[in-house]
């Protein structure tokens, strides 16, 4: 069985090389992430991230509150 892939690998890197890096980067896409030590730190900081901001009427909110002021006056 492995005597038939490596045969099978062998021919067709010799006749279709870019259909074979092609896939060989897109594994690498698949599987890299994965294994990099990003990754962890990215789902740490994600998940100590708060993500629902409660509402607070800020700057931007009495801007607009301004704009409609002045907008009638």
């Amino acid at each position: 069985m492995f005597g038939r892939l490596a045969s099978f690998l062998k021919d067709t890197w010799a006749k279709e090389l870019v259909l074979v890096m092609s896939f060989i980067i897109g594994g690498f896409t698949i599987i890299l992430p994965t294994l990099s030590p990003f990754t962890k730190y990215a789902t740490m900081i994600n998940q100590a991230t708060l993500h629902n901001y409660p509402y607070v009427l800020g700057y931007s909110g009495l801007w607009c509150l301004n704009l409609l002021v002045i907008s009638i006056c």
